[in-house]
């Protein structure tokens, strides 16, 4: 039987040395070398890790309300694993509203910036549900047997469209993480719904087309500038592509 997710204290990782979990697969490990590390402070160093603590606020105050919580029927101790966590934006709106939230981030200067954001929203914010880092495949997690109710992913977009220039920190992110080709996230999707116990969750801009081999999603929850897709995991009888 899987490892549960359950209320555990907030933890960070153990200081990273630069070089992550190896993939599933078995390949090696991924390692990101100084220069990226460097990239994030010719960036503005921690500044651009996410949005402000007072806008998170807000978001969190915004409740049911958000595209986000309604996609992954957020509510304390839901055990949601942030699979592409980035920044962790949107991993810690989940966690403001009370749910358990695991993040993985498998480049390594990222994960490094992640681990300082959420030491400091966890500081900043009241109320945040348990939130731990991990640097790792997020697949490596799943085969380990975690079991969480929701799997968000939230892949790095490509090219901007022309009207919409990326804020610094997604600039930030885009230039140590690079973007999520959509084979790649269809993969993970097929993945994460055999080990999801509810559903999973993939963050898409509004006009994306739709992802290869896997399927419509079950529902979708549509905002201003992006959608949610939500499949049914596989365990609870909808069969993936």
């Amino acid at each position: 039987m899987g490892e549960r997710i359950g209320e555990a204290p907030h933890t960070l990782a153990a200081p990273d040395t630069g070089t992550c979990t190896p993939d599933a697969g078995g390949g090696p490990a991924e390692r990101v070398a100084p220069s990226a590390a460097s990239a994030a402070t010719r960036h503005g160093n921690a500044a651009p890790a996410g949005i402000g603590l007072s806008t998170l606020r807000r978001r969190i105050r915004a409740g049911p309300r958000l595209a986000l919580a309604r996609a992954c029927a957020a509510a304390p101790g839901l055990a949601v694993h942030d699979a592409m966590a980035g920044w962790g934006t949107d991993g810690l709106v989940l966690a403001g509203l009370g749910c358990v939230v695991h993040m993985s981030e498998r480049v390594a200067a990222v994960h490094d910036l992640l681990r300082a954001r959420v030491a400091e929203t966890v500081a900043g914010v009241k109320g945040l549900g348990p939130v731990t880092t991990a640097c790792e495949d997020a697949r490596a997690r799943w085969c380990g047997g975690t079991v969480f109710d929701v799997i968000y992913l939230d892949p790095m977009f490509g090219t901007q469209p022309r009207s919409a220039a990326p804020a610094k920190r997604m600039r930030a992110l885009a230039a140590l993480a690079g973007p999520t080709p959509d084979a790649e996230l269809a993969t993970l999707v097929v993945a994460a719904r055999r080990c999801a116990s509810s559903r999973v969750v993939v963050k898409r801009r509004v006009k994306a087309p739709a992802l290869p081999g896997v399927g419509a999603p079950d529902w979708v929850v549509r905002g201003r500038s992006v959608r949610f897709e939500v499949y049914v995991a596989s365990a609870t009888g909808a069969s993936s592509a």
